[in-house]
């Protein structure tokens, strides 16, 4: 048995695949003849050829085995059924290989003993000897068996236990990098001595070193916050009574600095058979970084990044809540109001965005500065801010707030060492009792807004339910004058401009009329305004122009005079604004073959005043094609002696706001002598509009010019405005306009 372990050791060790058990026998020939020796038998060289006998007959026995193709008798048969059965404990399988040896030699020593009994009859002399051999030769045999069958087993083993120890090795190194990497605290809970093991990094990740905590389960739960222990010991039982199949919960934890960390907990729990959990174990990942990028990225989606305000949504969403309070308890005590200031795109284009983007963080301050802290501020975007009050215990208190913003407002906004002004329009909101959404009312208080931009920059307006019907009127038209466009359902009427002295109508002004084919004509002060307001006054302005000038253009062939009957046509801001107004102008006059020198484009003050520059070049290049330019409702704008005296005017057309009390009040008729003096110093000529009565005309004839100057009227006294057919019969019958009638 000795010399079998040693033999299996030096196999194990040496790693050999093949079984070389049969160069042992001299060893066991040696074992022989010390049992014969110390048996007290006599040792002759008998008995020594018959133990060399028993080695040659072994080891040719060796070679033929080797000759066996029986898969039984390779070591690679054995690792196979080692892995097909590597459940079973490494014990069992070394008691069976021991239990298989006993039993050889065991039988080995019943035959020896059988077969002494027989030569115990036969040859009683020297039976003792020949059971001697026998009996060792049999154990050597058994013994040779024994090492022929279990060593391959043992090697088998030896390599899947090396095997099973460089993956253990390999997934424990990997399980620790990984650990490492992820940077997490780990944790296992032994649910039945209550004790809880945190690793070094658990403790780590809230500042204590390995020794400052214990192991017990209350170190953990006391650092929970307050607010989030409830949920988390619910979490925690639902999972260890089977009720979910893991845990995980965020929540934050007592660091030892004093400040509150978001962790992120996950675990799993052990379970008998019985399913009840007597083991748990998890992690413990620091996500404080992660929860303060996304309350960032919360807070930006719902506040203004200049100024730090609530935004439309967050606002909206206030608003909305405030309303459904307001309904479950029947009372509203709240309004809204809508700020918008005025002419800041001139200030943000004409000192920078920069400079903008601090007025409005200026003007937010100050609004914030006329609110309670109850209140709620937002910057809807751009230049657009809303305020929800509530609690309101009287609508005037609304009215003297929005005063008081007024009066912030009138004070200036110191920005880049210069001080700049901003007004702001208000629109009201105070009755809140008939809405449901909170959509509805930051649409009303937006139309009240808009209500008093129109009555004048700086205003306020309280909302009523009119304004909505109108707003809604507004949408449709403009829907229609979009359609019209396409559809060509415009048509120019042209209302004539007589010569005072002579009473000969010298041209016609060009009035759009829109052909509505539900509507019948509606006039241009019906719908200009929302064509300003669109941009839809540029293809529009267009195709007026576009139209007068071919229709002239067939009328001066048909009606041929000297000098030619001229065309006047009316020039939006907006038109005006744009670059390639020239090169437009000068397209239309070439694909018309019009004239351009019986051309009178109409533009008002506040046109030519917004961009003076770019007004005195735009003039200087229509002058150069010789178009004559109009100053039109000159009076009720920015009038100034320095932009008539340098720019290229050709004509001044006095508001007929002016004509219609020319007859009843001096003043008026002051305010138009110093007119016409001014155009006859500066040798302009004066077209007076709104001409009704002989009175007004006979005014108007006394102020003759002085300078060679001459002086012109139009108005419902010489002809309305008449569409073609019917301009075209008054130039036939003759061009003395008032006689005429």
């Amino acid at each position: 048995m000795s010399i079998m372990r040693f033999h299996l050791g030096w196999r194990a060790n040496s790693e050999q695949s093949a079984v070389r058990w049969v160069w042992w026998l001299p060893v066991f020939c040696l074992v022989e003849a010390a049992v014969t020796i110390f048996g007290d038998r006599t040792w002759n060289w008998q008995n020594a050829i018959v133990g060399l006998l028993f080695f040659l007959v072994i080891l040719a026995a060796n070679k033929v085995i080797n000759y066996i193709p029986w898969t039984f008798f390779r070591s690679q048969w054995w690792i196979e059924r080692y892995r097909i059965k590597s459940d079973l404990p490494l014990r069992d399988f070394a008691l069976l290989q021991f239990s298989i040896l006993v039993l050889l030699v065991c039988g080995a020593t019943a035959v020896g003993w059988c077969f002494r009994q027989f030569l115990g009859i036969k040859y009683i002399a020297n039976s003792s000897v020949i059971f001697l051999l026998l009996l060792v030769s049999l154990a050597f045999v058994s013994v040779a068996i024994a090492c022929w069958t279990t060593l391959p087993q043992v090697a088998a083993i030896d390599a899947v236990r090396q095997q099973a120890e460089n993956l253990f090795l390999n997934a424990s190194e990997r399980y620790d990098l990984v650990m490492q990497g992820a940077n997490e605290g780990l944790w296992d809970w032994n649910l039945e001595n209550h004790e809880i093991y945190f690793s070094q990094r658990w403790k780590a990740m809230l500042g204590y070193a390995d020794g400052e905590i214990a192991n017990t389960l209350n170190e953990w739960r006391d650092r929970i916050h307050p607010d989030d222990k409830a949920q988390f010991q619910l979490e925690l039982s639902r999972h260890l009574d089977g009720t979910t199949s893991h845990f995980e919960r965020e929540h934050r934890i007592l660091h030892k600095d004093g400040t509150y960390r978001w962790v992120l907990s996950r675990g799993l729990a052990v379970r008998n058979e019985e399913g009840q959990a007597y083991r748990m174990a998890g992690s413990q990942t620091d996500i404080t970084d992660r929860h303060r990028a996304e309350a960032q990225l919360s807070h930006d989606a719902l506040h203004d990044r200049l100024t730090g305000l609530p935004n439309r949504i967050l606002f909206q969403e206030r608003l909305e809540h405030v309303l459904q309070l307001a309904k479950r308890h029947n009372i509203f005590s709240f309004a809204v109001l809508f700020v918008d200031l005025d002419r800041f795109k001139t200030i943000n284009d004409s000192l920078g965005h920069l400079v903008g983007d601090r007025l409005l963080m200026d003007i937010a301050q100050r609004l914030k500065a006329c609110i309670r802290s109850s209140d709620t501020l937002s910057r809807l975007g751009g230049d657009e801010f809303a305020v929800l009050i509530e609690d309101v215990d009287d609508k005037d208190d609304i009215i003297h707030l929005v005063e008081r913003i007024q009066q912030e407002f009138k004070l200036p906004f110191h920005l880049s060492r210069q001080d700049v002004y901003a007004n702001a329009s208000i629109g009201v909101l105070i009755e809140t009792a008939d809405y449901d959404c909170a959509e509805d009312l930051l649409r009303d208080a937006d139309i009240a807004m808009y209500r008093a931009k129109e009555r004048g920059r700086g205003c306020y307006e309280v909302f009523d339910i009119t304004m909505r019907d109108r707003a809604v009127a507004m949408l449709h038209l403009e829907t229609d004058l979009r359609k019209a466009i396409i559809n060509q359902e415009f048509q120019l009427h042209y209302q004539p401009i007589v010569a005072l002295h002579n009473n000969q109508i010298t041209g016609f002004e060009a009035l759009v009329r829109w052909q509505h084919p539900d509507k019948g004509l509606i006039p241009p002060i019906e719908f200009i305004g929302v064509a300003e307001e669109t941009g839809l006054i540029l293809p529009l302005g267009i195709w007026v122009l576009q139209e007068a000038c071919t229709q002239m253009r067939a009328w001066h062939e048909e009606f041929p005079s000297d000098p030619p009957l001229s065309v006047s046509v009316n020039v939006s801001g907006k038109q005006f604004a744009q670059v390639d107004l020239v090169d437009k102008i000068r397209q239309i006059l070439a694909e018309t073959s019009f004239d351009p020198h019986c051309l009178k484009l109409e533009i008002t003050e506040s046109t030519i005043v917004e961009d003076l520059a770019s007004a005195k070049a735009k003039l200087i290049q229509l002058q150069e094609l010789g178009i004559q330019v109009s100053i039109d409702d000159f009076g009720t704008g920015y009038s100034s002696l320095s932009y008539l005296s340098r720019f290229p005017i050709n004509f001044l057309k006095i508001d007929r706001s002016f004509i219609q009390d020319i007859d009843t009040s001096s003043e008026r008729l002051e305010i138009i002598r110093a007119i016409v003096s001014l155009a006859d110093s500066l040798k302009i000529d004066v077209v007076a509009e709104g001409v009704e009565t002989a009175s007004q005309l006979a005014q108007l004839c006394s102020l003759q010019p002085t300078s060679g100057q001459e002086h012109f009227a139009q108005g419902y006294l010489f002809s309305k405005p008449l569409n073609r057919d019917a301009a075209k019969n008054l130039i036939a019958s003759g061009r003395d306009c008032y006689a005429s009638k």
